[in-house]
């Protein structure tokens, strides 16, 4: 299937490793061309250089935090410097520390808040002129199943990425008539970083091995396994595609099944 993304440009957030980097890799390998942004310049410059050996596009790294107020601007006007346009842009950012209620500071919800929800807004509010000039525009937000099942001790990201989920559905009734699409895929247990640091947590805490945390973990997902970043990847993928069009402020779920609730 010819998804139409040759020579798009898509500028995907916080993707020099796990979801972010499967989702510009993927992208690239429809030749897409992706402008990626991350922390750690030595980080960034390598998963930039390795998706131009494994796809050949042209790929513009930005060390960049997220976080920060001007970064998401900052993020969008290089790409569409660089690139001359801008049809895609994917929000992504970190999960925030886990913790419960009673222990978290103001401090703790403020950072969670800029990182997981604000930086989305601004990201969106930089790129909406540029995509709304694409015949095939696309904002997409990643988020976690969190989202839409609580998961305990993910308070911050259980609350902050909710408020993604509020933004990009109404966003999306807003700018329907454009014919942009504004959609959400929410990971489920994806082997990352991130869920490994949450399995050491886990391990230490409860004095168990990381394997161990880990095959908890997957033993809760009914296909009894972790998900792969790339097939991740290939959901966002999609919905940047042409076909997508018709698919706009939906919450996609990546998650093997864990979701219980109603779709």
């Amino acid at each position: 299937m010819n998804l139409h993304l040759t020579n798009r440009v898509a500028a995907v957030a916080a993707s020099s490793a796990g979801l972010g980097y499967a989702s510009a890799l993927t992208l690239a390998q429809e030749g897409c061309r992706v402008a990626i942004c991350a922390r750690r310049p030595e980080k960034l410059e390598a998963a930039a250089q390795s998706i131009r050996e494994q796809t050949g596009v042209d790929v513009l790294a930005l060390p960049l935090d997220m976080s920060h107020k001007d970064a998401p601007a900052r993020f969008i006007q290089a790409a569409t410097d660089h690139f001359g346009r801008l049809d895609i842009a994917i929000a992504n950012a970190g999960g925030p520390p886990t913790g419960t209620f009673a222990t978290l500071t103001d401090e703790q919800w403020e950072l969670a808040l800029q990182q997981n929800l604000m930086s989305a807004v601004r990201l969106f509010r930089a790129a909406l002129p540029h995509v709304q000039a694409s015949d095939q525009g696309r904002l997409i937000a990643i988020t976690s199943i969190s989202a839409k099942q609580p998961l305990d001790g993910l308070l911050l990201s259980n609350a902050a990425r909710a408020g993604v989920h509020g933004m990009v559905k109404t966003l999306s009734r807003e700018i329907a008539p454009t014919g942009v699409t504004v959609n959400i895929v929410a990971p489920g247990i994806t082997r990352t970083d991130r869920i490994t640091e949450l399995a050491e947590q886990t391990a230490a805490r409860e004095g168990i091995s990381v394997e161990e945390a880990y095959a908890r973990r997957a033993a809760s997902v009914p296909m009894g396994r972790l998900g792969d970043p790339m097939e991740f990847g290939a959901a966002v993928t999609f919905l940047c595609s042409k076909q997508a069009a018709f698919i706009s402020g939906v919450a996609l779920p990546v998650d093997g099944g864990f979701l219980a609730g109603l779709p």
